[in-house]
């Protein structure tokens, strides 16, 4: 009598990959929408006149807070991924805890000029555009904070490590799609006009 014949039991480990790919899949699809959004404000500043309103004030220095508060978040994660890469796990933690704290106070002074922006949504064609991308902006960016939050829990249980640093690296793409989203949006409403 025979043994019966078996398939190999399904499932198995995952490729070391899969999370990087996925973040940088997150990533096109954000810049797609994030450009989406920048073309219909060119196109609209190609067609309204006066553009932007005169009724829409901007204030340049928040603006240019807002970017150099991402930018140094850039810093910080890819200082926590390193830091996994070596082994370092406090000090990722450290990183990664900075990295939520630029995150929380970029989302806290997003919405402090957005409140204090004379104009809304409905207000005109400008305004929609300006706040659907500080809606997308301030979305991706809580994501960002939520997956580097994730990260640090992951980390405190070892299971992100120099062994297996793909969450991390997964992290930095998506984080460093949200400061390349955060410094268009920028170029285009602050430095286009």
């Amino acid at each position: 009598m025979t043994a019966p014949l078996a398939l190999p039991a399904g499932g198995g480990a995952r490729h070391r990959s899969t999370l990087s790919l996925a973040a940088l899949l997150v990533g096109a699809g954000g810049f797609m929408l994030f450009g989406t959004l920048i073309a219909v404000y060119v196109l609209l500043r190609s067609r309204v006149h006066p553009f932007p309103p005169e009724d829409a004030t901007l204030d340049q220095y928040l603006g240019n807070m807002l970017v150099i508060t991402m930018l140094l978040s850039s810093a910080t994660v890819e200082w926590g991924i390193s830091a996994v890469r070596r082994g370092i796990g406090k000090q990722a933690a450290a990183a990664f805890g900075i990295t939520v704290g630029f995150g929380l106070a970029f989302l806290n002074l997003l919405a402090f000029t957005a409140n204090h922006a004379d104009y809304g949504a409905s207000t005109h064609a400008y305004g929609t555009v300006v706040t659907a991308m500080v809606l997308a902006l301030a979305v991706a960016v809580a994501i960002g904070i939520a997956f580097v939050v994730l990260t640090l829990f992951r980390l405190a249980g070892s299971q992100v490590s120099a062994a297996d640093p793909d969450q991390a690296r997964a992290l930095g793409w998506y984080w460093q799609f949200t400061v390349v989203a955060t410094v268009a949006v920028w170029y285009t409403v602050v430095v286009l006009k």
